[in-house]
């Protein structure tokens, strides 16, 4: 029974790390995801949206660390990132970034 238990919330907490919430509009930002300010500082509220959608179900409010791992303390680069969100490691589903991991990925460095 408690085997049965423990699969019914490890599976309920993967299907929370994705955003089934979201309803897909048809509409696209004019705005670019990524973009600089004149002190040549990289604006990450995109990727900040991103992941309060899709990634806090696992990583927490705070994204210090739930179901998922802490990811303000990643010893992790850009690009390792950017793998993870599309490829998915261990109970990291593939895709959650949907088209958007280089924006996330800015986002979580920035908390480092």
């Amino acid at each position: 029974m408690k085997y049965w238990l423990l699969m019914g919330v490890i599976v309920a907490g993967l299907a929370a790390c994705g955003d089934a919430e979201e309803a897909d509009t048809g509409t696209t930002s004019s705005t670019p995801a990524e973009s600089t300010d004149s002190a040549g500082t990289t604006d990450v509220s995109e990727g900040e949206k991103v992941v309060n959608s899709s990634c806090i179900n696992c990583h927490g409010g705070d994204l210090t660390g739930a179901m998922g791992p802490d990811l303000t303390k990643l010893s992790l680069s850009r690009e390792e990132i950017i793998d993870v969100l599309v490829n998915g490691k261990g109970t990291m589903p593939p895709g959650t970034a949907k088209g958007e991991e280089e924006v996330v990925a800015d986002y979580i460095l920035s908390l480092q």
